[in-house]
């Protein structure tokens, strides 16, 4: 068993253990789902239930990977510091979900989707043309990650 199977089999068990009500079928807006399920058994503020953060993070980041493409890459320190590779950039599913428990539903996990969809389809780069630099901070909130984009100059004709 790859480590990579490893997520997959959590994401599973975390599909077998939610209820029927959450419709946990690896599509975007099962996402949502998550996200509700999130709100119902924590607190935003509250530290985070590690086991929650492994199960819902593996979720996330399968999802990502059956829609978009991609690979794992993977924290063997920390397997929940895991993250995804995705058309040069590089995603941590388990640091937004502990981000999305902590600081509650303004952080969803859809828009991490979004971003992911967007270094998908490289319009990562087109979001922040113009831009010396753009500031994403990883999930955990606390250590920032600076993309640097050099500006393109236009050239006149």
């Amino acid at each position: 068993m790859t480590t990579s199977t490893v997520f997959q089999d959590i994401a599973e068990i975390f599909r077998g253990q939610v209820s029927d009500a959450f419709l946990l079928d690896y599509s975007e807006d099962s996402l949502k789902q998550v996200d509700k399920l999130i709100s119902l058994v924590s607190q935003p503020g509250e530290k985070p239930d590690e086991t929650l953060v492994l199960s819902a993070g593996a979720y996330l980041g399968e999802t990502t990977l059956r829609l978009l493409g991609g690979s794992w890459k993977i924290d063997e320190a920390e397997l929940a510091d895991s993250s995804v590779r995705l058309n040069g950039c590089e995603l941590w599913p388990f640091r937004r979900v502990r981000q999305r428990i902590y600081y509650g539903t303004q952080n969803p996990l859809y828009a991490w989707f979004e971003m992911a969809r967007a270094g998908a389809t490289q319009e990562v780069e087109k979001l922040l043309q113009g831009q010396e630099q753009a500031t994403l901070i990883r999930p955990t909130g606390y250590d920032p990650l600076v993309i640097k984009i050099k500006k393109r100059r236009k050239i006149e004709e």
